[in-house]
């Protein structure tokens, strides 16, 4: 390693041919689109698991691998009481469930329009957090196993970041019989668990860039604009290659928390807030059916936890990152680095609050040259409102009742978060309201989302 980021030093080949190795295997992966990650992804999504369960068994068959676990299950209460905590927590379920990356977002344009996202919302989170458990398990076990054979506490062997994937849990296995097994296992099973990430993280991008300029989508382009994004994301990733590529990666992760926190509050706030939360959930719900359970569970729990609980606690973690905040400059980190770090924070957050803007004096220029006035409180609600473009695909189902109403509570110029609660059909009625077909593309304004016409549609439903 160099001194600091500021002395990146000489490229290592042996590391940008592994990372040429991985863009390579992406690439290969995503050539196709969507029709070819879903299949490898079986893979990398469930091996880990196998090697995850074997290592499970070859650590808790350890001597003192029941102290390793007894000191994870042994809860600490006053660390609730620490604030950082918390921080470090809602780090972790964002980058886990990859909030606010745009994955999610992609990855459900794909999905059949009648899917159960109220299913998939519940499902997802447990199984993460069981997972994240369940790993716990095969750390602790052969970190009690070290700690016992070194004859020391098992506070004294625990880390945490890159430290502990890359040399406490590493040197535990060494000290395994064949430990070479072991160590295979044990980093493919973490190649397995980075490619698996990057996959929708690059399909995101590709998807983005796709449905905005449609040019891309074109059979003869589509996969030579693949390949030259596979390119482009392994010279971003040559910098990490040198031997100051390790200040770099801890740069991009003393900062990145930051941006996904706040994309966070601005989602909620313009879906919730402005384009309305009962609005939002009608939307939802008429894509699988209403039913009591369903009813309940929206304008109770959700409405609960959008409205409030969500946009309070994420304006209190930002407000404890901005105020406890320590700035990284040393003597490995410059001046410059501190400033590169919070530019990247800024073209991150930046784009939803200038389109919004853009938007607002594109439309008082158009009232303007109308000669038309109005109040800043109806610009306001006026921009804040769908247009007439939002709505399902299909142009039958946009003359169904319950749609109808929407769009007329739409137009009414309420404020999205007043508008008037639906009233509840039973499923068994005979008015039991179909499935509809919305094909809605991601948009940076999100006051505004993007309309998508059929011919646009080559893979989705």
């Amino acid at each position: 390693m160099s001194k600091g980021i500021h002395e990146p030093g000489k490229i290592k080949w042996d590391l940008t041919l592994c990372n040429l190795l991985a863009w390579i295997i992406i690439c290969l992966c995503l050539i196709k689109g969507v029709s070819t990650m879903g299949k490898v992804q079986y893979f990398f999504a469930l091996f880990p698991y196998v090697l995850l369960t074997v290592l499970l068994v070859r650590g808790v068959t350890l001597e003192g691998a029941n102290e390793g676990i007894k000191y994870y299950l042994t809860p600490k209460i006053h660390k609730l009481y620490v604030a950082k905590v918390w921080q470090d927590a809602a780090s972790q379920i964002f980058f886990s469930l990859s909030c606010c990356t745009g994955s999610l977002t992609a990855m459900a344009s794909y999905n059949k329009f009648e899917d159960n996202v109220l299913r998939d919302s519940i499902l997802i989170p447990i199984i993460n957090c069981l997972t994240s458990f369940y790993a716990g398990f095969a750390i602790f076990s052969i970190l009690g196993f070290m700690a016992n054979t070194k004859g020391v506490d098992i506070e004294h062997v625990t880390t945490e970041g890159a430290g502990l994937v890359f040399v406490t849990y590493p040197e535990a296995l060494s000290e395994l019989p064949l430990p070479q097994i072991w160590s295979i296992a044990f980093f493919f099973m973490m190649i397995c668990l980075g490619l698996g990430t990057q996959f929708p993280s690059v399909e995101t991008v590709i998807t983005a860039l796709q449905d905005e300029f449609l040019f891309f989508r074109k059979p003869s382009v589509a996969t030579i604009f693949r390949i030259l994004v596979c390119a482009f994301g392994f010279l971003l990733g040559t910098p990490m290659t040198t031997y100051g590529g390790y200040y770099v990666l801890q740069l991009l992760d003393t900062f990145v928390a930051i941006p996904l926190l706040l994309v966070g509050f601005f989602e909620i706030f313009a879906i919730i807030w402005l384009y309305g939360y009962r609005r939002f959930s009608e939307d939802v719900l008429l894509m699988f059916g209403h039913s009591s359970g369903t009813y309940c569970l929206f304008y109770w729990y959700y409405s609960w936890n959008w409205v409030f609980m969500t946009p309070v606690v994420l304006l209190a973690i930002l407000t404890f990152d901005i105020v406890r905040y320590q700035p990284i400059i040393s003597d490995a980190f410059p001046l410059w680095a501190e400033i590169l770090g919070w530019t990247i924070v800024l073209l991150i957050v930046i784009w939803t609050p200038l389109w919004y803007i853009i938007k607002a004096v594109s439309l008082c220029r158009s009232h303007r040259n109308a000669g038309t006035r109005k109040t800043c409180c109806e610009m306001c609600r006026e921009i804040n409102q769908p247009t007439d473009k939002w709505g399902p695909r299909n142009s039958m189902d946009r003359l169904l009742e319950r749609y109808q109403r929407i769009r007329s509570d739409a137009s009414s110029g309420r404020s999205g978060l007043f508008i008037n609660p639906p009233s509840f059909k039973s499923s068994t009625s005979s008015a039991y309201l179909p499935k509809a077909n919305f094909a809605v593309r991601n948009s940076i304004a999100v006051s505004e989302p993007l309309y998508l016409y059929d011919d646009d549609l080559s893979q989705r439903n």
